[in-house]
């Protein structure tokens, strides 16, 4: 086999198993850039309970709030990709909020990230992401 041939199929593997790894860790990349912190579902189960006033705002779609992992009790149901017309329609309305402490949850983790970007454009910023998303929230013991 033409050595050259060996070392294309090689950097056409090592370029695809790059992307792959891009595409897995790029929403936690995002947060990092941005600078903001994940929480463990243990650790704001745990401030919930004790009363800790939190805003909790899922960013799936309709159908998955309504699914199998249900919600985290008290959570705002803003979907992703409507997130900015809607806080662009509230508008100052929102102000009184901006210095709430937030939770970003979503399925995995994929959308989290760019809600907490668009939060932070809108001059939030005590966000967090829930780690794992409403995967690992699920698995939490009631």
């Amino acid at each position: 086999m033409d050595p050259q041939f060996k070392l294309d199929i090689l950097m056409a593997m090592a370029l695809a198993y790059g992307g792959i790894l891009l595409y897995r860790y790029w929403p936690r990349l995002q947060a990092k850039l941005l600078n903001v912190p994940f929480i463990a579902p243990s650790a704001l189960k745990a401030r919930l309970d004790d009363g800790e006033d939190i805003l909790i705002i899922d960013v799936r779609m309709a159908h998955e709030v309504t699914g199998v992992m249900g919600k985290i009790e008290g959570s705002l149901n803003l979907q992703a990709s409507q997130l900015a017309q809607k806080l662009e329609d509230l508008g100052t309305k929102l102000d009184p909020y901006k210095k709430q402490r937030i939770v970003i949850t979503c399925q995995s983790n994929s959308r989290s990230p760019k809600a907490a970007r668009i939060l932070f454009q809108f001059g939030f910023s005590k966000i967090s992401i829930l780690d794992g998303g409403m995967k690992k929230w699920s698995r939490l013991k009631p």
